[in-house]
């Protein structure tokens, strides 16, 4: 029985001590090193700003009839002082024809640019103009009744112009 005891006594002490053994730290003998998580350095120079530049002054060119020579890819017609095509999408580089349509009351229309991509531009009814866009971005062109000063808006009296 004192042999039962003695083994038992050893076996508790040998479980005590396994049990010890997995709890001990023992990475200051470890020379797997540790996995850095802090990202090397950056030493490059960050890239300019590419953006190309969107619509700002002079990004527009606006032509009166006998100065545009080219072939407008889309007609605009303005008539009952409000735009009848509110959105358009086109390339850089390309021509929109505004037409002044007004017919029974001869109103004139002045075109305004939101982003000062052009001077304001008046153009007398039955008359019409031509805006080359020369860089991509969105455009908004208002339109004014400049014999009253009166602003019409959301009445068609913006046109929205998408620039690729």
């Amino acid at each position: 029985m004192k042999r039962m005891k003695y083994f038992t006594f050893l076996l508790i002490i040998f479980a005590v001590a396994v049990g010890i053994c997995g709890c001990v730290d023992d990475s200051a003998n470890n020379t797997t090193p540790a996995n850095n998580t802090t990202p090397p350095a950056n030493n490059t120079t960050p890239p300019a700003n590419t953006a190309p530049p969107g619509p700002g002054p002079g990004s527009v060119t606006v032509s009166r009839p006998g100065e545009f020579t080219g072939t407008p890819v889309q007609t605009i017609l303005a008539e009952n002082r409000e735009f009848l095509t509110h959105n358009t999408s086109i390339s850089v580089g390309d021509t929109l024809h505004i037409w002044n349509r007004e017919m029974d009351i001869p109103y004139n229309h002045l075109y305004h640019s939101e982003e000062n991509a052009f001077e304001d531009v008046k153009v007398d009814a039955k008359y019409e103009i031509y805006f080359t866009f020369n860089q991509p971005g969105v455009y908004h062109i208002d339109l004014y009744n400049p014999d009253t000063g009166t602003f019409y808006m959301p009445d068609g009296g913006v046109l929205t112009v998408s620039v690729t």
